[in-house]
């Protein structure tokens, strides 16, 4: 999904670099800080962030630069929240970029796709299912775990391919290739938000901030 800056002009990069912006601007100031101040959600957090690191270095590459592998970010938005899920994101990206073949110009794209995309997929899904479905252990675990990945998956696959053709101004071999790796990705995906999730509710929930024993337990 990370897109290598040398695929897209100039405006594309600088408008997504003030996008990107603006969202850090207003996730630094409503971040509840608190909640990684103790010892053990502090380095809860950043054993996420070091964990989400590697499994982005884990790329694969489609020529003539599109890369693609797993994302992990619906596990950090649901169990940090949105805020430090897009802060988690962009240390994530500054490691990644600092060692890939991104360019720094592309850090503003590539963090509005695969970082600020799933996010929202992710937190809209789960306002969704608190406001239309019953709360319940399961409905957390396959709709807003599984299903809230795969789906955010997609979204971050076709966005990606989308940019990659207006880019070049005409569908590529390589955005059509893309497009091929999609169903694998999000079944990959789906299954390892929803595995860690499941283990973090089952035996850390503490650590999962989006939910709560009395919503999703108590009474059932």
């Amino acid at each position: 999904m990370d897109i290598p800056s040398g695929l897209l002009p100039a405006s594309y990069l600088w408008s997504a670099a003030l996008a990107y912006a603006v969202l850090l601007a207003a996730t630094l100031l409503s971040a509840p800080w608190r909640k990684i101040c103790e010892n053990e959600a502090s380095h809860v957090y950043f054993a996420a962030v070091a964990a989400v690191a590697v499994l982005w270095i884990l790329r694969a590459g489609i020529q003539p630069g599109m890369n693609y592998h797993l994302l992990g970010v619906t596990a950090l938005t649901l169990m940090f929240d949105w805020q430090f899920a897009l802060l988690a994101v962009s240390l994530v990206l500054l490691i990644t970029t600092w060692q890939g073949p991104a360019g720094w110009e592309a850090f503003g794209i590539n963090a509005l796709l695969m970082g600020v995309l799933p996010i929202l997929t992710t937190r809209l899904l789960l306002a969704l299912s608190q406001r239309w479905l019953p709360r319940h252990f399961f409905i957390y675990i396959f709709i807003n775990s599984f299903l809230a990945a795969a789906l955010a998956m997609l979204l971050c696959g076709l966005a990606a391919t989308l940019v990659h053709t207006l880019a070049t101004r005409g569908i590529t071999n390589t955005a059509t290739d893309y497009l091929l790796y999609i169903p694998m990705l999000m079944f990959g995906e789906a299954f390892l938000n929803g595995m860690a999730m499941t283990l973090l509710v089952a035996y850390k929930p503490r650590w999962v901030s989006t939910f709560h024993d009395r919503w999703y337990l108590d009474g059932k």
